[in-house]
Order: C-alpha cells, then structure tokens, then sequence
C-alpha cells in the first residue's frame, strides 16, 4: 500500500542524488555554494544542468564568467557545504569563512574546490528561455576529474571519505552505504 505525498515535498521522492558545490567567480570574488538538483542530459558530450535560483550570488558568478565547475564533495566536508548554502557569497568569502581550498582549474577560469573528492569543470551553453523561465543553467563538460580510488566507472564507496553527500530536504543528509549490485552480463 502506498501513501501520499504532499505535492510541496513530491521532489524529494526524486532529490536524492549526490549534493554538488558549485564554483566560480565574479571579477575578485570567488564564490562556491551547494546544489542539489542536477541532472545529467547527454553523454557525447557530456551536457549537465543544475536549477540555480537567480537571486544567489553563484548565478550571477556564473553568468559573468560564462564557466563553473561543478564539485562533488564527500561526507569530511558535509557541515562545511551546509555553512556554505547559509550565507551568500556577495557577503561573505565562503572559502575563506570555512577554511575551504579555491584551486585553478585546469580547462576554465572559473576556481575548482580542493576538497572535493570529484570535479566536473564546465563552459556555459547559454539557453535564454531555460535561465530565465526555470534558472536552469546548461553546462557543457569540458574536463573531469576524481580521487584515486574512489572512482573506477562507478562511485566506489567502500571508504568512509569516498561516500558523496545526498540532500533529503529540510536540511536532512544520508550518505551511501557502500554495497555495489552490478547487473550487467558479462
């Protein structure tokens, strides 16, 4: 038997994929703020969106330098990206106020996190409708890296450091538990 779901919490049904910190900048300031609706929307190449409200600073940052990366930071960091998703960056340095590392990244301008376990760095595909009817920005992957270790084709979560951070809503977090079931047929 199932039970209903109040339409105003029917997205976390579905909201449960790994928390992502986004970085970029906007002229001096660097910024970097959790995000937890993304999606993946092509694989050759790589396309990725994320729903970002307008009115934080990242969007801004974002539209400015017309790159982003997208950070995938794990469970070692989980009170930081809380922190980070409770100020703005036009206020606060976010890296600085919580002792987070801004690294060059490697294929845009924008910084990339150092403490993150996975990054995917990203150019702007700039889609007027979707930024401005659903603050849905379109990234094209450019580069992507991750730790030794804790990805091989799959998330590798045996480790403790290596469990990414899932958002359930209203502040509340899970992490994987680490059993991989691979179905696929030799």
């Amino acid at each position: 038997m199932k039970k209903e779901v109040p339409l105003d919490k029917a997205t976390r049904l579905i909201n449960h994929g790994p928390v992502v910190m986004v970085s970029s900048s906007f002229g001096e300031k660097k910024d970097v703020t959790p995000v937890a609706w993304t999606m993946p929307v092509e694989k050759n190449p790589p396309v990725i969106v994320l729903e970002i409200g307008e009115n934080h600073f990242i969007f801004d940052c974002i539209l400015e330098t017309k790159d982003f990366v997208v950070n995938i930071p794990g469970k070692g960091i989980a009170e930081k990206v809380v922190q980070c998703g409770s100020c703005s960056g036009r206020d606060v340095d976010k890296f600085e106020e919580y002792g987070l590392t801004a690294v060059p990244a490697k294929n845009v301008t924008s910084p990339a996190l150092g403490e993150s376990l996975a990054s995917l760095e990203c150019t702007l595909v700039e889609d007027k409708h979707l930024l401005r009817e659903y603050n849905i920005v379109v990234g094209k992957v450019e580069y992507a890296e991750a730790e030794e270790g804790s990805f091989d084709e799959h998330w590798l979560f045996a480790k403790d450091e290596y469990k990414t951070i899932h958002h359930l809503g209203n502040r509340t977090f899970c992490f994987p538990e680490g059993e991989v079931i691979d179905l696929r047929k030799e």
